[in-house]
Formats: structure tokens, C-alpha cells, sequence
């Protein structure tokens, strides 16, 4: 009788301290960004088979984020999305959905401009970064004239004509600001960006994010690749590999608002290396360490075939 009173004691114990975990809503709706390629940026989903979480009890919320990271509910997609959040992240991401009104309908702040928001002449849409919450806002024409020392590597155009070098042209803006950011401050890691970035000014970060933002992407020219495209579609659940189209798109487009970059256009050989020091972790500025924890999975013969795929995406 006196183990069972203990272990009641210990469980009322338990759940006191799990309830007195609470959630910023405001930092959960930074932490979701993530979130919205499956989920919706307002918790309604436009997928099927992912659920809306608009509204959804942040308890339950918590308890199958926490049950995704210990591997007690298992999902190949949610797993490795799980995987990196602290107690305090899931408190903070169920608060913010929790808080959404189930019709989803969210009033935006002043100055936001609406999802999927064309560019204007002379600016891009102004979209909230990931993760930080500042607002990216550039100007193209001085861009332009800022781009000239990009040329050589990325294109003048931003469709680079060299294959270690990544593409830019109609990359999101947010995108591009975010890893110019990331190369300043060290988060990420590359030789030459680092001395091209250090006289950058954020004002000069987000005019050539909105210059390359504008401009128009090739098509891939790769050959493609038939066990790639499954991977890419379905991943492997045998080795909880997550599928690729999840947050970068049928078409390889990306997802903008949720901060995924479009990876259609891009060499094969930059997308390889990509994948090679996400997986050895020298590349580790990703949200939450989903490339990390996705890449870690693949082998070399994995990374042959989805990068064959992927550079031939149009």
C-alpha cells in the first residue's frame, strides 16, 4: 500500500511539474515557422494526411511532441522534427496553436504583407525571418548594384554557371538574408563567403536578398534519377528517412514562409556537398537540426541518387 501512495505522490508530482512548464506564444509562433510546411501557418493544414493544430489542447500537443522525440509515437517526418526540441519548445509551440482560433483566421500586423505576396518594383514581400522575428524588407535596385561582386560565383543573374556554387536567382528573400546573416556571425561556415559577408551591413543583406529574390531561376538540367525520386517522394521509414517533398515541394520550390529553400535549379555537386556536411555536421545552421538529423541517415549511394534527382528538378 505505502509503494502505491509513493508512486501515486510521484505521478500527481510529475504532472504539477509538466503544468508548470507554461508556453510563450509568441516565441512558439518563431519556433513554428518549421512547422508550416505541413501544418499550415495558421494550424490548418492543406495536406490531408497532416492535422490541423489550430486550436488543438496545447497538452496533447505537448504530450505527441514529446512522445515523437522519445520514439514512443513514431512517424518518420515528426521524428527527426522533434528530435532537437527542449521541454520549453514544445510548451512555447503549443501555446502558439493552441491560441489560434480553429478557422485558422489570424488578423496580420501592421505592414505584413499577405502569404504568397508578389514583389513589388523596387521590394520584395516582407516576411518574417526564420527564426529570428525581424522583418526582411530590400531594396532591388540598389541589390543590384550590390550583387556586381557576386557575379563571378553565383551568376550575374544569380543562376551560377559554376557547380560547387549555389544558385540564387528566385531563392525566398528571408532565405538568402538568413545565410548571409549566418556566414557574418560564424553559424555558418565557408571560406570564401566569410570575407565576402564581413563588410555587410544588415540594410546591404536584405537588398541583395530582395535583387536575387526577383530574379528568374533556370530550369535543372540534371538527368534524373529513379530511386532518387522515390526518396525524395517517400523517404525511407525503414531508416526514418523523411521525405524531401515535405519541405521543399513537388517541384522543388520550397517554402518560403516556413523558411525552406528552393533546391530546384541547383547543381548537383553543391546539393551533394549540402547533404555531405549537413550529415558530418560541419553545416549546421538548420532549423532545429532537421538537414542534420535527416542527412546523418543517408548513405553515400542515398546522397548519389537524390542529388541526381533533385538537380533535375524544374
Amino acid at each position: 500500500m505505502k509503494k502505491i501512495i509513493f508512486s501515486l505522490f510521484l505521478a500527481i508530482g510529475s504532472i504539477s511539474a509538466a503544468q508548470a512548464l507554461e508556453g510563450d506564444a509568441a516565441a512558439g509562433k518563431t519556433k513554428a515557422a518549421t512547422c508550416a510546411a505541413c501544418h499550415g501557418a495558421t494550424g490548418i493544414s492543406a495536406i490531408p494526411n497532416y492535422p490541423n493544430l489550430a486550436g488543438q489542447n496545447s497538452a496533447y500537443i505537448i504530450k505527441q511532441l514529446t512522445d515523437f522525440k522519445a520514439g514512443t509515437r513514431s512517424d518518420p517526418l515528426m521524428s527527426p522534427m522533434a528530435a532537437n526540441l527542449s521541454e520549453q519548445d514544445m510548451a512555447d509551440v503549443a501555446a502558439y496553436f493552441s491560441g489560434i482560433p480553429r478557422s485558422g483566421e489570424v488578423v496580420a500586423a501592421t505592414g505584413d504583407a499577405p502569404a504568397g505576396a508578389a514583389p513589388v518594383a523596387g521590394n520584395v514581400e516582407i516576411v518574417a525571418s526564420t527564426p529570428a522575428s525581424a522583418i526582411y524588407k530590400g531594396d532591388v535596385s540598389a541589390g543590384k548594384t550590390k550583387a556586381a561582386t557576386c557575379a563571378a560565383c553565383h551568376g550575374a543573374d544569380g543562376n551560377s554557371l559554376v557547380p560547387m556554387y549555389p544558385s540564387l536567382a528566385g531563392q525566398s528573400a528571408n532565405y538568402i538574408a538568413k545565410q548571409l546573416h549566418d556566414f557574418k556571425s560564424g553559424d555558418r561556415n565557408d571560406p570564401v563567403m566569410a570575407g565576402m559577408v564581413a563588410a555587410l551591413s544588415e540594410e546591404d543583406m536584405h537588398d541583395l536578398a530582395a535583387f536575387f529574390a526577383v530574379q528568374a531561376p533556370k530550369a535543372g538540367t540534371g538527368e534524373g534519377s529513379d530511386l532518387g525520386k522515390k526518396l525524395y517522394f517517400s523517404g525511407d521509414a525503414a531508416k526514418g528517412i523523411t521525405a524531401c517533398i515535405a519541405c521543399h515541394g513537388v517541384n522543388g520550390k520550397g517554402m518560403q514562409q516556413a523558411g525552406f529553400p528552393a533546391i530546384a535549379g541547383q547543381s548537383k555537386d553543391y546539393l551533394k556537398k549540402q547533404l555531405a556536411t549537413f550529415r558530418d555536421g560541419s553545416r549546421a545552421n538548420d532549423n532545429n537540426g532537421i538537414m542534420r538529423n535527416i542527412a546523418i541517415k543517408l548513405s553515400d549511394a542515398d546522397i548519389e541518387e537524390v542529388t541526381q534527382y533533385m538537380s533535375s528538378l524544374k
